[in-house]
């Protein structure tokens, strides 16, 4: 193998485990630098350790070889008889002979290629936009006046904001989150996981790494916005205003992005204990065991390379080797193997050889055994197993009869004879009046009517396969729990369309999460009458396997995703004073007191205290946002600790802790005293008191 692609699945590798770590341990705390340096350290380390060798780390772990996995192609016959149905084969159409290597190698390039012209054309965007953007102040910061429905963003050291579209508070506001992500250099965060995505594009938890990443720095940027003494109320509201406004492009730090529920509870969360930082140290094991892994690969590799092979020894009578031990086995090849004489001679053979065991008939078992066996370069059968059994006399006649097959014509891969695996269904099914006692063991009744896998002319859905491919696209709705979650891959259906077109007996063959797999269900389920399969002139039942994917791909909100936004954000019941504002307000009015030491040493200005709601109603106070003087301070302090209980948030109608800021402006007057005259908030506390001139 390519020494890049080793490199590749190594970096990969690394990549999953720190994401696993991530989620199970780190998602929920608030330790969000904490879990910034954890994401960038893991992103660096992943892309290190496969170039680190630490000599005699190799000799502390000793790994076992995985023995190659065996994939198994199941090739099914339909034939009836008077006792059994026997399956029509599967590989009935011969293989394409397909270089596998090369077109998966094409594919990866070909799409490396496309997101590496993605990257740059939306780097090219952001240049655009400043090019035709005007240069203007807001609030003493220099940002690109938009003239386009944008959502505000930032890139590196540039601001983009269209200044028409908002209020002087929202102004402030986005100034503030955005001059974040500035200052603290959001956009190398952002940068480094979009160059990491170029190459890692096939690997959903990099998707994810990107996801949790991009969330953390809006994180970041919303506990800035209220370090700075916003109201975390009216800022929320001003996040879901702007829920539909258009992302410019993906590698920007934008003001909103559409998990809005996770950053409101993330802002109304309760700050994790200091304890919990141990968890962190994990990250130390984790990088001494793929450390170690890296160097006994190396050396694995280091020894192979060096051992020189010994002189061929002189030729001896060898002993009679068997290619099932030696001989790699196929599962496809070229050139199928061929029973002599075809299909028909090997349904003669299969109905005039199986005997119904006597105690199966008696006890009234039946149901279908799923039978393995390798074709030999000779032809002849070897290593019959039983995949799938039904009951040990049919299990024992199912192999009795397959090892008494004559020799077939092997198969062929390359111009060269080869082994084959093939499996083989065999159904045995009882005639006649079938009593109450009878059973049958595959955990399915035994249908009626033969049901076909193969046949001269497949079915078809209505207007062809572009149609069905609409249809899908346009039935299909995304799980909710399943996009929060993060949850996507591949749903194999398979289902019976019947004689007169209709969809029957609609079964999960893999699937991926419940929810996915359920609408996976529902959309086939829902299909319009296909055109029936026909064997022989005849419309047929015909048993269809359909894959169905379900892909997470953030683009911009559908009309459904925005409905299901609409229902957060209707969900959302703010924490409310008892009485309401008006109650809110007159507590404060009638409670706040300016300390006398405060007025006689002429102290006034604004207080910004930080309290939150709990989910029981309690006030409790956080910290000082913004400061005067202790005596001012303590007097907000006292403020929020006597606060009556208040009815708390509720997001679904669960109680949730909502944080929340008071600003109190104390000013001074009277005689040769200059009123504080700063900055004050709309929903501020005025205490007027009276000192002397300093």
């Amino acid at each position: 193998m390519h020494p890049l692609i080793i490199y590749l699945i190594q970096v990969n590798l690394a990549l999953v485990l720190f994401y696993l770590l991530y989620a199970f341990l780190f998602k929920r705390d608030t330790f969000l630098h904490l879990r910034r340096f954890y994401f960038i350290s893991s992103i660096a380390f992943s892309l290190l350790y496969p170039l680190l060798v630490v000599p005699g780390l190799s000799d502390v772990f000793n790994f076992m070889k995985d023995e190659p996995k065996v994939v198994e192609a199941t090739v099914f016959f339909e034939a009836p008889t008077m006792q059994m149905i026997i399956e029509q084969p599967e590989v009935a159409v011969r293989p394409f002979n397909i270089p596998w290597e090369q077109v998966i190698s094409i594919i990866y390039i070909a799409a490396t290629l496309f997101f590496i012209l993605r990257f740059l054309w939306q780097l090219i965007s952001i240049f655009r936009m400043k090019v035709k953007s005007k240069k203007v102040s807001v609030s003493g910061v220099d940002v690109y006046d938009l003239r386009t429905d944008i959502t505000p963003f930032s890139f590196f050291g540039m601001i983009f904001i269209n200044t028409d579209m908002h209020t002087e508070e929202e102004l402030n506001q986005i100034i503030i989150h955005e001059h974040t992500h500035v200052k603290e250099r959001h956009s190398l965060d952002v940068m480094l996981i979009e160059v990491l995505l170029l190459f890692s594009w096939w690997n959903p938890f990099v998707w994810f790494f990107k996801r949790e990443m991009a969330m953390n720095l809006e994180y970041l940027a919303d506990k800035g916005v209220l370090r700075k003494g916003v109201d975390s109320r009216e800022y929320q509201y001003h996040l879901l205003r702007l829920t539909y406004h258009e992302t410019a492009v993906q590698i920007v730090n934008n003001f909103n992005v559409s998990q809005l529920k996770q950053r409101i509870m993330m802002m109304n969360k309760t700050k994790s204990s200091s304890l919990k930082l141990a968890k962190y140290l994990l990250m130390l094991p984790m990088f001494f065991v793929l450390i170690a892994a890296n160097s006994v690969y190396a050396r694995e590799n280091e020894q192979t390379i060096q051992v020189p092979s010994p002189p061929p020894p002189p030729p001896l009578p060898q002993p009679p080797v068997k290619l099932a031990e030696t001989d790699e086995v196929f599962v496809v090849v070229e050139e199928m193997p061929e029973y002599p004489g075809g299909v028909d001679a090997m349904m003669r053979f299969l109905g005039e050889t199986i005997r119904y065991p006597f105690e199966a008939m008696t006890n009234g078992i039946q149901g279908r055994v799923i039978c393995n066996f390798v074709i030999e370069k000779d032809g002849s059968v070897s290593d019959v197993q039983i995949v799938r059994g039904i009951d040990p006399h049919l299990d024992d006649e199912a192999i009795r009869v397959i090892e008494a097959m004559p020799k077939w014509k092997p198969g062929m891969q390359k111009e060269e004879i080869v082994r084959t695996r093939f499996t083989l269904p065999i159904v045995f099914r009882l005639t006649g009046d079938v009593d109450d006692n009878q059973k049958t063991s595959d955990n399915s009744s035994v249908p009626t009517e033969d049901i076909f896998v193969v046949v001269e002319q497949q079915p078809e859905y209505p207007d062809g396969v572009e149609a069905m491919m609409k249809f899908l696209g346009d039935s299909v709705r995304y799980p909710i729990e399943a996009q929060e979650k993060g949850i996507q891959g591949r749903v194999i259906v398979n289902f019976v369309v019947n004689k007169d077109g209709s969809i029957t007996d609609v079964n999960v063959v893999r699937g991926v999460d419940p929810s996915i797999d359920a609408e996976a269900v529902r959309v086939i389920e829902s299909m319009p009458k296909w055109k029936p399969g026909v064997q022989r002139g005849q419309p047929v039942n015909v048993r269809y396997t359909l894959p169905v994917s379900f892909k997470l791909d953030y683009e911009p909100l559908s009309e459904q995703q925005k409905q299901e936004l609409q229902k957060i954000k209707d969900s959302i019941v703010e924490a409310k004073f008892p009485g309401g504002n008006d109650a809110y307000m007159k507590y404060l009015t009638n409670n706040v007191r300016y300390p006398v030491i405060a007025q006689e040493n002429g102290i006034q200005g604004l207080v910004v205290a930080r309290y939150r709601i709990l989910s029981t109603g309690k006030a409790d106070f956080i910290d000082i946002v913004e400061g005067v003087d202790p005596s001012l301070e303590k007097e907000v302090q006292r403020l929020i600790d006597q606060m009556p209980d208040c009815t708390p948030t509720t997001i679904d109608g669960e109680a949730t802790t909502t944080v929340l800021n008071l600003p109190v402006v104390f000013r001074l007057q009277g005689e040769g005293i200059k009123s504080y005259d700063g900055p004050t908030p709309d929903n501020a506390v005025v205490v007027v008191g009276y000192g002397s001139k300093k």
